[in-house]
């Protein structure tokens, strides 16, 4: 017995092994196809496509835009989605299925498109990732006391000099204000005076490995990646404009296995978080509550979840034949609406109850005046926005993923709000770099963005700290 388990572990390992080897030969494959045609690619605009990966615990979705002579997405050419394998709550737990996943929803954007692609911006999340808001002060070294870029720089990188556990990798640094000689809500100080600079900013930090991992699956799929971005910051790109950022917002994309969360004030970012609980916690309450098959519940709960109990009546019921296995017959399901309703509200407002206590936490609740914008999957949940309002006290509306006008085919549905927010972000770094420029490692960036300060490719072999 203990030999034909022995020999089992060997047969498995030995079928992981060829798997693994058969996913690098897709890789291969795809960059000798690139070779002919998809590094020669440019549009009329001169620049390449721009490409989007969002790698979510329950989906996978790749898109593909297109960007005009002024660096702006003009349109979206193509959609790709797969159900996710290999994910489990924002991170990668098996490199071949999450390999296979993303390969097919990249081929069904390509096949939309009518071209390959061979680099994508990656968006990150999970509970791995962690923040914090720091300050730093310098004194001006300049005799006449005029702040220069060079200032500004030193600022930056004393920010990033924070002790952190060695197995993190800074993702962002953004800056959020200056403060110059006791004046604070400066934003672009280069070019004032002052003897005392100091510089608040934001962190955001992921575990190495856990990214790794992604940028593999993406690599074995034939992609490599050319920069990743935190998740609720690309969602923010899509659903937030510029009245909510000044007016103090709080953005919750609700995903399959996380909740990610922005937080902003006075045109800046002051708080993110990834809750670990999402749509498929609210699905698996509903499989036990009624007695269903996971993808029953989730049927269910598209068809006839409402996350507000009070607005659905006591006598409504719903029936929904359900399959037996080994057998031809259906057995037939028969649950009130109320029930449901409370199922799923008693999860949504633990949802909300902990983007509250992090919003609370952050200190800037009372600095948010524009609301809260719900997005992601879930948000489609009938009730759910009525329910956020309640919760925490804030007005919240759906946030729907926007472009500026001139762009067409963008899809308006809040499942592809990180995705939008993906492209919006690359196009902006694919104009940086100009028409015929090949990648090269982040830089600063106008706007939301500010710093993505890690080109990921070179993480690979690195330890130790930021």
């Amino acid at each position: 017995m203990d030999n034909e388990k022995s020999n089992q572990r060997k047969n498995n390992q030995r079928g992981k092994k060829r798997e693994k080897q058969r996913g690098k030969k897709r890789g291969k494959k795809r960059d000798a196809e690139f070779k002919t045609a998809a590094n020669d690619l440019r549009l009329d605009s001169g620049f390449s496509p721009v490409v989007a990966l969002d790698v979510g615990t329950t989906k996978i979705a790749c898109l593909i835009g297109e960007i005009n002579t002024d660096g702006d997405l003009s349109r979206v050419a193509g959609i790709g989605q797969a159900p996710a394998q290999g994910m489990h709550k924002g991170v990668v737990v098996d490199l071949e299925d999450a390999a296979r996943s993303i390969s097919a929803s990249v081929e069904k954007a390509e096949a939309a498109a009518g071209y390959q692609v061979r680099e994508a911006f990656v968006g990150v999340a999970g509970a791995h990732v962690v923040s914090m808001n720091r300050k730093v002060t310098i004194k001006n070294p300049n005799e006449d006391r005029r702040v220069t870029k060079a200032e500004r720089e030193a600022l930056l990188e004393k920010l990033k000099q924070v002790d952190v556990d060695p197995d993190l990798q800074l993702i962002h640094a953004l800056p959020r204000e200056y403060t110059l000689d006791g004046q604070d809500g400066i934003h672009r100080p280069v070019g004032m005076w002052a003897k005392k600079i100091e510089m608040s900013g934001h962190l955001v930090f992921g575990a190495i490995s856990s990214i790794q991992n992604l940028i593999e699956a993406a690599g074995m799929a034939g992609l490599s990646t050319d920069d990743i971005v935190l998740e609720p910051l690309a969602s923010s790109e899509a659903c937030l404009d510029d009245q909510d950022l000044k007016s103090g917002v709080v953005l919750v994309d609700i995903g399959g296995g996380t909740t990610d969360v922005a937080m902003f004030a006075a045109g800046r970012l002051v708080h993110t978080a990834v809750l670990p609980v999402g749509g498929n916690h609210i699905t698996r309450d509903i499989s036990v509550g009624l007695k269903v098959p996971l993808a029953v519940a989730e049927e269910i709960k598209l068809k006839y979840g409402n996350a507000q109990s009070h607005l659905v009546e006591d006598i409504e019921m719903a029936k929904i034949p359900i399959a037996v296995p080994g057998s031809s017959e259906e057995r037939i399901v028969t649950f009130s609406k109320k029930f449901l309703s409370r199922i799923i509200e008693a999860r949504v407002s633990e949802i909300f109850s902990l983007v509250l206590r992090q919003a609370r936490d952050s200190g800037y609740l009372s600095s948010v005046a524009a609301g809260m914008v719900v997005t992601g999957g879930s948000s489609q949940l009938e009730g759910i926005c009525g329910l956020a309002g309640n919760v925490t006290g804030l007005p919240a509306r759906l946030g729907v993923p926007t472009v500026g006008s001139g762009a067409v085919d963008i899809p308006g549905n809040p499942v592809y709000a990180t995705a939008v927010g993906l492209l919006l972000y690359g196009s902006r770094r694919i104009f940086l770099r100009g028409p015929s420029q090949p990648p090269e490692p982040s830089t600063p960036s106008v706007g939301l963005w500010n710093e993505v300060l890690a080109k990921v490719k070179g993480w690979f072999g690195q330890s130790g700290k930021t």
